[in-house]
């Protein structure tokens, strides 16, 4: 697991993204909690990566389990639009998967009717990022921002 700090995050996801399918078996990002500015620097570097990504191999997943999640649900649109449509877009190049925890939207009093298309939920974010790393054999960044 790498931890990460202040300006390295830059340059490290600067090096995931030039770097990102090294390992075919894939990375994720636990991006739990995070303020709106840290999640704006993951995605504004993740986007400068589209032409590095190559095809064929696995996206990012980016877990949402936190307060954060709250910024990528339908009824949130308009305070997380520029948020929301950066991160559309990166799913849609196959840079980011964006996946949320069932469980946090079960205890928000959310459904899956509330969720972007390109968001998919998972029974619970922590086990599913376990899964990841035992049974896919992704590689996990900690980011300490």
């Amino acid at each position: 697991m790498s931890r990460l700090t202040g300006i390295s995050l830059m340059f490290a996801l600067l090096f995931l993204g030039i770097s990102l399918h090294a390992a075919a078996d894939g990375q994720f990002i636990d991006i739990a909690p995070k303020t709106e500015g840290q999640i704006q620097l993951v995605l504004d570097t993740l986007d400068a990566s589209i032409n590095d990504n190559e095809p064929g191999l696995p996206a990012i997943v980016m877990m949402l389990h936190g307060e954060e999640a709250h910024r990528f649900l339908r009824n949130n649109y308009q305070a997380n639009k520029a948020l929301v449509d950066q991160a559309a877009k990166l799913a849609a190049y196959r840079v980011i998967e964006v996946q949320i925890c069932a469980t946090w939207m079960r205890m928000n009093g959310y459904s899956k009717s509330d969720l972007f298309p390109f968001v998919s939920s998972v029974p619970l974010g922590a086990a599913e990022l376990d899964r990841l790393a035992t049974e896919e054999g992704y590689s996990e960044f900690t980011v300490d921002l």
